[in-house]
């Protein structure tokens, strides 16, 4: 299984709450497909919406993969713990992390690719995640 742990605000969504950006998820979408990967969500976002309106808001902003599981929220750790923790549970193939804040991510896993949060996913960060990917 290969895993896609995806942060939503400033990497799929940078302009407004309900308008994302369309390049953004169309590189999403393409990375998904390409690479058979299964969407584990590590956005805060996970607190604030259950996976099934979570996926409402996906389908609704044309993002076609479907959302495979949350990482766990541990109270006062970093998001990079819970992303190993969830790796170390789950024990995939391979992943790939995006975010546009890494700082609390990076200390902990690996195969990071940062996105610029007033850009979004881009092209940049494809080619990035691609080389992940093939190896």
């Amino acid at each position: 299984m290969n895993v896609i742990f995806t942060d939503i605000d400033g990497v799929l969504n940078f302009v407004h709450k309900n308008e994302w950006n369309r390049h953004a998820i169309e590189i999403y979408n393409r990375i998904c497909r390409e690479f058979d990967l299964k969407a584990v969500i590590s956005s805060t976002w996970r607190t604030n919406h259950s996976k099934y309106k979570l996926q409402t808001v996906f389908d609704y902003q044309g993002i076609e993969v479907d959302i495979f599981d949350y990482t766990p929220i541990l109270k006062s750790q970093p998001r990079g713990v819970e992303i190993e923790t969830w790796i170390r549970e789950h024990n995939p193939d391979r992943w790939v992390v995006i975010d546009d804040n890494t700082t609390d991510i990076l200390p902990f896993v690996t195969n990071v690719v940062k996105c610029r949060g007033w850009v979004g996913l881009s092209e940049e960060e494809y080619e990035l995640i691609k080389k992940i990917f093939i190896k």
